[in-house]
């Protein structure tokens, strides 16, 4: 009977994301932080079903109601309720929308349009580059949350209005990363061997640059995607942000700050949401920037 096998060795290069994956299986912090991160994603979007009540929905019988697990607790209201009656753990889940869904929003917008211009601007030479340089550094001599406040008290506060301010705070951060990192690659020996060959400008800043950059790109995305996260809650606890009774997990911390030593549950459960998605985002980002970097020096 005939063997078909080969009897040589195939190695087969594992694709770009099942590389990543396996570089990042071997960080045990990296993988609990997809979980983490994956599992708040997935709260996210199916918060209007797996929520048990409506987030404003008041239970007369059940105000300031303690966690299930308290000899005073009832099942029903697994973290317990508020000072008005309002389930807990409902608000939260609701609450992922506005503290990670809105975030990603102005992330996303903020990263299309600060690479873009970051791009242009570290392909450019002479004074277009240099004038936005310094303009740059001006902008981000301003902290995050101090720049939102001020084009707040411009524009009022309201959802619509974070969500400009946040978005117009983190374009400058992508623009100056991007624009370095392009400006850094730019005089490499492979750029130049592209241009030499007739490639078109297009072809060098998408095929060549970009993916040698991928690193910066994605370090600059999560260190975004946290500032958001942490400049939207931080306005909604000053009350400039999304306004109450939208259940913002900000704006619950500070109506629960008041109620601290009686009804701790209240800030447990929005703040440990708040403190476990920031930190897994900010360990899944540095775990695939080194995966990232990793595969670019082994190619």
């Amino acid at each position: 009977m005939q063997n078909n096998r080969s009897i040589y060795y195939q190695y087969r290069e594992p694709s770009p994301l099942r590389s990543l994956w396996l570089h990042m299986n071997t960080n045990p912090f990296a993988v609990a932080a997809f979980y983490i991160f994956s599992f708040m994603l997935l709260a996210m979007i199916l918060s209007p079903i797996i929520a048990p009540y409506s987030p404003d929905a008041q239970f007369s019988d059940a105000i300031s109601q303690p966690p299930a697990w308290h000899d005073d607790g009832e099942i029903r209201f697994l973290f317990g309720t508020d000072d008005l009656g309002r389930d807990l753990l409902s608000r939260v889940l609701s609450g992922a929308v506005y503290s990670l869904g809105y975030p990603l929003m102005a992330t996303a917008a903020a990263a299309f349009i600060g690479i873009a211009i970051g791009a242009w601007a570290g392909m450019s030479r002479g004074v277009q580059s240099s004038t936005l340089n310094h303009l740059l550094d001006v902008v981000l001599s301003i902290p995050s949350l101090l720049l939102a406040l001020i084009i707040i008290a411009i524009l009022g506060p309201a959802l619509h209005t974070v969500m400009i301010a946040i978005t117009i705070v983190l374009i400058p951060q992508f623009i100056h990363s991007v624009h370095n990192a392009f400006y850094e690659e730019r005089n490499k020996e492979y750029v130049i061997a592209s241009k030499l060959n007739g490639s078109s400008r297009w072809y060098i800043l998408t095929r060549v640059i970009f993916p040698n950059i991928t690193s910066v790109v994605v370090m600059q995305v999560t260190f975004a995607l946290s500032t958001a996260i942490l400049d939207i809650a931080a306005l909604g606890f000053l009350g400039l942000g999304v306004q109450a009774p939208a259940p913002e997990w900000g704006t619950m911390l500070a109506r629960s700050l008041d109620q601290v030593y009686l009804l701790p549950w209240t800030m447990v459960l929005p703040g440990l949401a708040l403190f476990l998605t920031v930190l897994s985002i900010n360990v899944l980002g540095d775990s695939l920037r080194a995966a990232i970097q990793e595969r670019i020096r082994g190619s």
